[in-house]
């Protein structure tokens, strides 16, 4: 019986960590920071992005969008860059980029 319960005990333990480590990409996007680099969003949000689009704007500045979907809602986020750093995110709208403008 006691080791039943154990058995029984680790089984919730490592059920509820499996589901609280299933959080939406719109929870981990609370974790973003502007400025930060690709890489740090990927350790964050994941690879599982499309490159939606990338073009150099007038002042030669290299422009970035992915786009990533949420498994479980179906909903669509995008994250710009503005050379290499994080400079907006949210709900994808239209596919032109914003302007971007980045803390100084």
């Amino acid at each position: 019986m006691k080791k039943q319960l154990i058995h029984f005990g680790l089984l919730v333990m490592i059920l509820c960590a499996s589901f609280g480590c299933s959080t939406t990409t719109a929870q981990r996007l609370n974790r973003l920071e502007l400025g930060m680099s690709p890489a740090q969003v990927k350790n964050i949000l994941g690879n599982n992005y499309i490159a939606k689009a990338s073009r150099t704007d007038a002042t030669g500045a290299r422009l970035e969008m992915w786009e990533y979907t949420d498994k479980k809602t179906k909903e669509a986020y995008r994250v710009y860059f503005k050379d290499s750093q994080l400079a907006q995110w949210g709900q994808r709208g239209n596919l032109d980029f914003p302007e971007l403008n980045l803390p100084k």
